[in-house]
Order: structure tokens, then C-alpha cells, then sequence
């Protein structure tokens, strides 16, 4: 399969379901039925901007006509995928929704949480419940709050809800409790998947498309869609750089193909298929053919009720932790949403009319540059090696063991120092986290900031540094760690190739925030804002009433 006709060939698929049958919608269905939260993973503002001139899908809608609000900042500073979803599906920082991380230490539950994890769910796969699989067991028990789902549901009697997404905690956390479905791309099986907390099984639309899961991905080979040559101007880095990681087989070049599948294909070769699926673009591609599915399967805003559609992109963060952010492959990805992008749009001016539906777009977090593309500049850019954090985790270790005669036990990485709670019990605990904070701003070099939770917790507290309220922003008293720290700026740890997040710097917080459809004045809005913000805003326009208190991001 060659993959620069899988766009018309997937929208031509939506068309043939039916939908050219209808006509458009008449001016009496002109208020919004149906909203359209989407998440591009990873996604910075920059490239919404850099690459316009070869968008003509669903982004340049977005920077065309929507209201774009350029200086969006999530107010928290652990930027991952987890907290970032469910800021984004709640309109709450990690303080109120309790998703600090995408795995934290949960004090009540006596050890390590996956943000969606839930051990009494089971997954049901292309191949049914699997009720002893060690994947996928999974659901929203961990949001402390409601979002998005709940949010529609209350205010619509019989709204439906669907969140669709290649990752478990983007589909599970963006929609929130409540949501009639959310599936996500199942590396393991592939296919689509859902856990038993949303029912007995798949719903039909996603259990259709998982029989011809195979023929959608085995024989792939991923190409530019748009020559390479063609993007100069566009910010778009060479196809070869130092500092990138391998996409497939081939290396670190297009083309990239999928890994092959004999004819009866084991276990360990799915398995293979459905990891390069999930780091290729056609996670994005069966995301939003899956969702066009939906969209006509569960006649989303068919009804006077207004509906609710979340979609994750995944592509752009599996891909561009590879290559990074300019990187010829990530480009390469988002043209392709775009194309994909532009088909759902398509398909909801067919059935809706232009005014029957609304769509936002941000980002769960945003990224730092290779490092080697910023030191070839003459900037500062680094990679700490996993011995640096090993010599910091033992140096601290030493330490509180002769200032306080115990063996401590401690875990060191990007989002903090972890004390064990059983050894911490004999002393006075926050004076031995005081000890380990003042020692890591002390002793070790690539650590700029540190705080304890008793600091960060503290009703009292006000402090004038701007990371000490983006750390208490991503603190719950029972899940974090017992000291949050912040690594020097511009710096990967434990990463060799690629890059990543995480950090509270301006680098990985930045984020679109897009609103398009009726009511939303195309234009750029340069005042300060949050991806919290997008579920009160949404809200707000949709003419429901609530409480300011109930979200800590604002109506815009």
C-alpha cells in the first residue's frame, strides 16, 4: 500500500456510508449540535503558522477562519500527556483534577497509579474481553472532577458522547467521566479497543472497522505527501540530523515501511504492526476515519441535543519524541491530518451545515527542539545521561542516610525526588524533605529549582517566583512527589536521541488554542490563555450557565 491516496480513499469510504445522501442542513438547525474537542499531541503553535501556506484541510480552517488565541500557556508545570488531556476535557489545572503526571505516586492507594490505570477494568480488543490481559485496563476512576462528557450530559438529556484517540489516557482523560465511549489504537492487537468501563464490548462501528484492520496497515509504506523540496521556507530540517532516532527499518530516511506479516502472522509480528502504526501516521489516519465512522454510525448532532465528538492526534508526539518538532517526518504527519482533518469537516457540513457544529484544537503540552539542531545555532541545548541521575539519586541517598541514620529508599527522575513512606514515618517527614531539597539545590548541577510538597501544599503560602505556582498547580495532596524539581532549561534527561517534555518552561507549555464554528469571530487574540480555558468557553457559548469555581481555567 502506498499511503499519498489514503486520504481520498478514506473520505470517498465516509461518502459511500451514506452521508451524500442527505442534504445539507436548513437555517432552522443553525444552532451548534455537535462541539468537537481536538487534541494534536505535541503540538506547538508555531506549526500552525509555519506551515499554512501548504495546509487546505482541517488546520487551515483553524488558521483561517477560527479565533485563535496565540498566546496560550497551560498554567502547570508537569507537561505531559495525561495532565494535559485532563486540563484540556475538564477546564482544571492538575490540582483540582488530581491527574499529576501520567504515572504519580498515589499516597491512598500505597504506591504507583498510571493516570488512567484502574485494576478492575479489563479491555475488550478486536478480539473480545480479555479478562486476564495485563493491557489496557484502564478508565477515568483517577480524574477527581468532572469534564467534558459529565459537562454534556447534564446539560442535554440524552447527549451522546465519544472520544476517539491512538493513545488509552488522551480518549479516557479528554472525554472524562461519564462518556458513552472511548476507544484508542491498541498497540498490542491492533485494531481499536475499549475496557469493560464503558460496556460489554466495542460498539459496532469500531468492531466493523477492526476486520479490516489488516488490510489497512500490512504492506504500508509512509512517504512525503508533499516532496521535501517543495517545503522550503516552511522551517521543515533536513531528513537526516543528528540527534533524531529511527522511524522503521529504514532508518532515520523516508521511505518508512511497516514490518511485514506472514500469512498467518504471530503474536510478536502483530505486536511489531501495531507499534508502527502507533508511530507512524496512520494512527492519526485510522483515528479520524474511526471518527468520520462514528459521526454517521451514532448520528452525532442528528437531534436537537448537542453532542459531544473528542478526537486525540497522536502522531505528532510518538513521531516528533523520534525526530523532533521540525523534522521532516512530524511535518509530514500534520499535512496528512490536515488532509484528514478536512474530510471530518467535510462530512459535518454535509450532515449539519456549517453553523450545526463547533471544533476547538490545542495541545496537551509542548516540546523542546533537538538539541542538536539548538547547539548547531550556538544555543544552549542538552542531554542529561541516565549516570548523572543515578550519581544524584545516590549522592542524595547518602546524605539523608548520615543526617538521619536510615537507609532511605529513593527514586530520583524529571518530576521529582520520591521518598519511601515507611522510612519517612519514623522521622519528622518534612524536615527530611527539606534536607533532600536543600541538598539537590546544593549538590547537583542540572537541578535550577526545587520545592517539597509541604511547601507547595501550604495554605499560606505565596511566593513571588512564577515556577513555585505552575509546581502547586500540578500538586494534590496525596499523589506527587516528596520534592518537585526543575531541571536546567534546554535540558533532556535520560533521553539519548529525540526529545521530550515535561518541564514548567515556556518550551513545554505552549499550546494552540483554536475555536472555529458560529460564534467565534475569525481573528487572533493576543491576551493570555489556558487550554483549560476551552470547556468553560465552549460552555459558554453553547449558553450553558455555571459556576466560575467549578473550572480554574476561564470563558474566553
Amino acid at each position: 500500500m502506498r499511503v499519498n491516496g489514503l486520504v481520498l480513499a478514506a473520505c470517498a469510504g465516509v461518502w459511500a456510508l451514506g452521508v451524500g445522501a442527505q442534504e445539507p442542513a436548513g437555517p432552522e438547525a443553525a444552532r451548534p449540535r455537535l462541539v468537537v474537542m481536538i487534541a494534536v499531541d505535541q503540538m506547538i503553535p508555531e506549526q500552525l503558522e509555519r506551515l499554512r501556506s501548504h495546509f487546505t484541510g482541517g488546520f487551515a480552517r483553524f488558521a483561517n477562519q477560527g479565533r485563535v488565541h496565540r498566546r496560550a500557556l497551560l498554567g502547570y508545570s508537569r507537561t505531559e500527556t495525561g495532565p494535559g488531556h485532563a486540563s484540556y476535557g475538564t477546564g482544571c489545572w492538575p490540582r483540582t483534577h488530581g491527574i499529576v503526571a501520567n504515572d504519580f505516586r498515589d499516597a491512598e492507594r500505597g504506591g504507583w497509579t498510571y493516570c488512567a490505570g484502574d485494576e478492575d477494568a479489563r479491555p475488550i480488543t478486536r478480539l473480545g474481553l480479555e479478562a486476564d490481559s495485563k493491557h489496557y485496563r484502564v478508565s477515568p476512576r483517577n480524574l477527581l472532577v468532572d469534564g467534558a462528557a459529565a459537562w454534556f450530559e447534564r446539560s442535554w438529556s440524552g447527549a451522546k458522547t465519544v472520544s476517539i484517540s491512538g493513545k488509552d489516557r488522551a480518549s479516557i482523560l479528554m472525554a472524562g467521566r461519564g462518556a458513552d465511549t472511548a476507544v484508542w489504537w491498541d498497540k498490542y492487537r491492533c485494531g481499536f479497543t475499549t475496557s469493560d468501563h464503558y460496556g460489554d464490548a466495542l460498539p459496532a462501528w469500531a468492531a466493523e472497522w477492526n476486520l479490516g484492520w489488516r488490510e489497512r496497515c500490512d504492506g504500508y509504506v509512509w512517504e512525503p505527501l508533499v516532496p521535501l523540496d517543495e517545503l522550503v521556507g516552511t522551517g521543515t530540517e533536513a531528513d537526516d540530523r543528528e540527534g533524531e532516532a529511527s522511524c522503521s527499518s529504514n532508518g532515520r530516511v523516508f521511505p518508512h515501511p511497516a514490518p511485514p506479516l506472514s500469512d498467518e502472522p504471530n503474536g510478536k509480528q502483530i505486536e511489531q504492526l501495531g507499534h508502527y502504526v502507533y508511530i507512524s501516521p496512520l494512527v492519526d489516519a485510522h483515528t479520524l476515519e474511526l471518527a468520520r465512522r462514528a459521526v454517521v454510525a451514532e448520528d452525532l448532532g442528528g437531534d436537537e441535543q448537542v453532542d459531544l465528538l473528542c478526537i486525540s492526534l497522536t502522531a505528532c508526539d510518538t513521531v516528533g519524541h523520534l525526530t523532533g518538532p521540525y523534522s521532516a517526518e512530524t511535518t509530514d504527519v500534520l499535512l496528512r491530518a490536515d488532509r484528514e482533518l478536512g474530510c471530518l469537516f467535510d462530512l459535518l457540513d454535509e450532515r449539519l451545515g456549517p453553523d450545526g457544529w463547533i471544533a476547538s484544537l490545542s495541545a496537551d503540552h509542548g516540546v523542546l527542539e533537538l538539541p542538536e539542531a539548538r547547539r548547531a545555532r550556538l544555543e544552549p541545548g542538552g542531554r542529561l545521561v541516565a549516570k548523572q541521575i543515578k550519581a544524584a539519586r545516590e549522592g542524595m541517598r547518602a546524605a539523608l542516610n548520615e543526617r538521619f541514620g536510615t537507609h532511605f529508599r529513593a527514586a530520583l527522575g524529571g518530576g521529582g525526588a520520591y521518598l519511601d513512606p515507611t522510612e519517612l514515618a519514623g522521622h519528622d517527614a518534612a524536615a527530611v524533605r527539606a534536607f533532600a531539597r536543600d541538598y539537590l539545590l546544593r549538590e547537583v548541577d542540572w537541578i535550577a529549582g526545587a520545592f517539597t510538597s509541604d511547601e507547595l501544599l501550604a495554605a499560606d503560602r505565596r511566593d513571588g517566583d512564577p515556577f513555585f505556582e505552575l509546581a502547586r498547580n500540578s500538586t494534590t495532596p496525596t499523589r506527587g512527589p516528596d520534592v518537585a524539581i526543575r531541571v536546567v532549561p534546554w535540558t533532556l534527561i535520560d533521553r539519548a536521541t529525540g526529545t521530550t517534555h515535561g518541564t514548567p518552561y515556556p518550551y513545554d507549555r505552549r499550546v494552540p488554542l483554536v475555536f472555529l464554528g458560529p460564534g467565534f469571530e475569525a481573528g487572533t487574540i493576543w491576551e493570555p490563555a489556558d487550554s483549560a480555558d476551552a470547556l468553560p468557553t465552549i460552555l459558554h457559548a453553547l449558553g450553558v450557565e455555571f459556576d466560575a469555581a467549578a473550572f480554574d481555567g476561564v470563558a474566553r
